[in-house]
């Protein structure tokens, strides 16, 4: 009797996750990862502490658990060895941000900007050091968090929203997701406003959503392009306090909701085309 009160448990739950796989995949993803960042965050001298370096893997291993649960780890995979897409989108997702960071300093440079560029001492050596960098965030940050946003939750997403509202919803959660990391000492984000990464994921996340649809859904090129942001930052990092420090923020900010805007413009437009000729189809005499 208990054994099939039980499996009757298994039963109901598997079913709820199924009818609420991208719901289930959030509560997944913030609960393994905020289970060490927050004690982290509390006590970083903790077994957290030591766990919390390498615990970037929340939003895949959410994703690999709420797949295998409604059946979905084929589709899964698929996306994770999507490469054939084409060599322009690969330029695309590995020049795209070196060529914004460019225009970010070509801007910081006509506004009159006295810091400096705060590369890392293996880049100040010798920009051959970007390659391992890059391989360095693909296999961390990349391969921790992309197939659980872009190869998971962004497809379920589009499904039941526009690519607008899909972004943004999913970039809102990316960044809350980051939470606690800003209350934790020695964390890149520590001491940094949290507003700052919840005006800008949104707009990053529309970014992701127009290579995710021009790369037939591959979950390899959102890791590449999450890479090769995070690469290319260390190239162009600004060391700046105060007024520059400020404007350099806000250049950042306003060239990539610049960048969402106009893919947002255009996903109107296609929208728009298509109720036209839907329209001129239904009122074409039959």
């Amino acid at each position: 009797m208990t054994h099939g009160r039980e499996q009757s448990r298994v039963g109901r739950v598997r079913t709820l996750v199924r009818q609420y796989p991208t719901t289930t995949f959030f509560l997944f993803t913030f609960l393994i990862t905020w289970a060490v960042w927050v004690p982290n965050a509390l006590d970083p001298d903790s077994f957290a502490g030591t766990l919390a370096w390498f615990w970037t893997y929340g939003p895949a291993a959410a994703a690999v658990i709420v797949a295998a649960i409604v059946g979905n780890l084929r589709d899964l995979g698929a996306r994770l060895v999507r490469w054939r897409v084409g060599w322009r989108w690969y330029a695309v997702v590995l020049l795209g941000p070196a060529a914004f960071y460019a225009a970010v300093a070509v801007l910081h440079a006509g506004f009159g900007w006295s810091g400096e560029f705060a590369q890392p001492d293996a880049l100040r050596a010798s920009l051959a050091s970007l390659v391992p960098l890059f391989l360095l965030f693909a296999l961390t940050d990349g391969l921790g968090e992309e197939p659980g946003w872009r190869g998971f939750a962004l497809p379920r997403l589009l499904q039941r929203t526009s690519r607008l509202n899909a972004s943004l919803l999913l970039g809102v959660v990316w960044a809350v997701y980051h939470l606690p990391l800003f209350w934790t000492v020695g964390s890149a984000k520590y001491g940094e406003s949290f507003l700052i990464l919840l005006v800008e994921l949104p707009a990053m996340s529309v970014l992701y959503t127009w290579v995710f649809e021009h790369t037939a859904g591959s979950a390899l090129l959102a890791i590449l392009f999450h890479a090769s942001w995070s690469a290319w930052w260390n190239v162009f990092a600004v060391s700046a306090d105060g007024a520059d420090s400020l404007r350099s923020t806000l250049v950042i900010l306003l060239l990539k909701w610049a960048l969402a805007a106009a893919v947002a413009v255009s996903w109107l437009r296609r929208t728009h085309k298509a109720s036209d000729e839907t329209q001129r189809a239904a009122d074409a005499p039959r």
